[in-house]
């Protein structure tokens, strides 16, 4: 089955104390296809690349939306990851696209002024995440296999060329 497409940035925002931000939404209607709704969950800010916009365009303004910080509190770093998965957004399947671009910034502090009326509905929380929180929380974080690439990422251990992650891999229960 060929859904249609989306194509997404997810930004890996690091603070100075090398800790993620993650955003956790409560959405029953984003699913994996066939799946049930399995409650909130964590993820990583970001959204659709809008048409005509570059990977770090759509990064930056994300960041903007989703944490108040504007170009001059961010340094962007490469895009390091990338992946795809079926899911059902906004109630329709989608194939989505996802391209990961690293993230630094000095400031802790986050605005959700700037959200979208969607994400008002659907975001929760917003909150930095130590690593260990990461692999160790027991909290639903996606993507799942974030444990297994972040702590090159955090070492500036950056792939020369940007690694596909299995977006498709599940949470353990």
């Amino acid at each position: 089955m060929t859904y249609p497409v989306r194509n997404a940035v997810k930004v890996v925002l690091l603070n100075d104390a090398d800790e993620l931000l993650l955003m956790r939404l409560d959405d029953p209607t984003i699913t994996s296809v066939g799946e049930e709704y399995r409650g909130p969950f964590w993820t990583l800010i970001g959204g659709e690349i809008e048409p005509n916009e570059t990977l770090r365009d759509a990064a930056g303004r994300e960041v903007f939306e989703e944490t108040g910080l504007g170009k001059e509190d961010v340094e962007f770093g490469p895009q390091v990851w990338f992946g795809e998965l079926d899911l059902i957004l906004y109630g329709k399947p989608m194939h989505i696209r996802q391209e990961f671009i690293v993230a630094r910034t000095k400031h802790r502090n986050i605005s959700l002024a700037n959200l979208t009326s969607y994400e008002k509905e659907v975001v929760i929380q917003v909150s930095w995440f130590s690593l260990d929180r990461i692999i160790n929380g027991g909290e639903v974080i996606h993507p799942v296999v974030l444990p297994k690439y972040l702590p090159d990422i955090i070492a500036g251990n950056y792939p020369e060329e940007p690694l596909e992650i299995d977006l498709t891999a599940e949470a353990k229960k």
